[in-house]
């Protein structure tokens, strides 16, 4: 079962709980002070309860990986990879616009000849992760991508351990590109190595 609440909606549900329930504790008139204690307890251990699972929630939540594009480093698409049936972009116009963005970054801010490793905006981000001879830009729309870094670092080393040096000297010929599929299968799932 995927989540598809965000965290922003946790927060605001336990911050609403809690205020209701000090409200009641602390505004409503009760027949003793023993009642009230009661009450202010309950308040107290379900605040307790809800700031516990909050974190769970927070910890378990998985980064969903939308799409990856695997390219080599001068921008042509190699493989595209998407959890959508349609995707609704050309895939070669992005891959394009990804190798200009990280090129006029590097030709306009970066003098020690970095390269760009993450794009944000407001519901996504994109992790690149480059070898070599291969990149990889993986598209996630959770706001953890920490969780992702070393998986795709892992997925984009492997890579370049089993088709860099096809890849230095390609022909086009997708088919020379094999198993790839595997690790692009398992780093879609959330499966590849943690």
């Amino acid at each position: 079962m995927e989540q598809d609440i965000k965290i922003e909606t946790l927060i605001v549900m336990s911050v609403a709980i809690f205020a209701v329930l000090a409200t009641v504790a602390f505004l409503v008139p009760f027949e003793d002070s023993n009642t009230k204690l009661f009450f202010i307890a309950l308040v107290t251990v379900l605040t307790a309860i809800n700031v516990v699972g909050l974190f769970m929630v927070w910890q378990s939540s998985p980064t969903i990986v939308d799409e990856v594009f695997l390219m080599t480093p001068t921008g042509m698409l190699l493989k595209h990879y998407t959890r959508r049936l349609r995707p609704d972009q050309d895939t070669d116009i992005m891959a394009g616009m990804l190798t200009a963005v990280q090129n006029f970054v590097r030709d306009s801010f970066d003098e020690a000849g970095g390269r760009l490793n993450e794009i944000r905006f407001e519901n996504y981000d994109i992790l690149i992760s480059h070898t070599k001879n291969v990149v990889l830009a993986a598209i996630i729309s959770t706001k953890k991508p920490e969780k992702l870094r070393v998986e795709l670092k892992n997925a984009n080393d492997d890579i370049e351990k089993a088709f860099g040096e096809r890849l230095s000297h390609w022909s086009g010929d997708k088919s020379e590109l094999g198993d790839v599929d595997v690790l692009m299968k398992k780093l879609l799932s959330g499966k590849y190595r943690k």
